[in-house]
């Protein structure tokens, strides 16, 4: 009997809900991630990083909202296990508009209180610097312990979550 080390999406789907319970609990609208150990471990999308700005928005609700270059779309599409909401922007365009645009078009169903969005540690300063300068009123925080009570740990290699399971690629 062949055994397969391959993740479901359905697997994905329970790992983006879990982190998604742990969001409502503790009152996150949104999480931002760029490539890196929490998008691989929760979307399995492995991306490298170059100037480009790649990421995904996962709401508290609602599917995510992937945000990524025009001429990387096709590309995209075929590693993207979970949601189907993309959003490419080209070069004329702002990427931080787009994902401040998933983050206002998901906040149906988010907690009361200050819109509280989490940054993904490997999410690089000048993103989030993009994110904020486009939407000030949002409350950031680090994503680390939201993303450790989703079952996330970022100091993990790429693919692998608690338990160190690491057959998730």
């Amino acid at each position: 009997m062949q055994q397969t080390t391959e993740t479901t999406a359905a697997t994905y789907r329970e790992r983006i809900g879990k982190l998604q319970a742990a969001m409502k609990e503790f009152g996150y609208q949104a999480v931002v991630l760029e490539p890196g150990p929490a998008m691989v471990y929760l979307t399995g999308v492995r991306w490298g990083k170059s100037e480009r700005t790649f990421a995904v928005v996962l709401p508290a609700q609602g599917e995510p909202v992937w945000v990524l270059p025009g001429f990387e779309e096709a590309r995209a599409r075929e590693l993207i296990h979970v949601g189907d909401d993309i959003r490419v922007w080209q070069e004329d365009d702002s990427p931080y508009e787009r994902i401040v645009q998933g983050i206002k078009d998901r906040a149906a169903g988010a907690p009361a209180g200050p819109p509280r969005v989490g940054i993904d540690e490997a999410a690089r300063f000048f993103v989030f610097d993009g994110i904020r300068k486009l939407a000030p009123k949002l409350d950031y925080t680090s994503a680390a312990t939201i993303l450790k009570q989703g079952g996330v740990d970022s100091t993990a290699p790429a693919g692998r979550g608690r338990g160190g399971a690491g057959r998730n690629e």
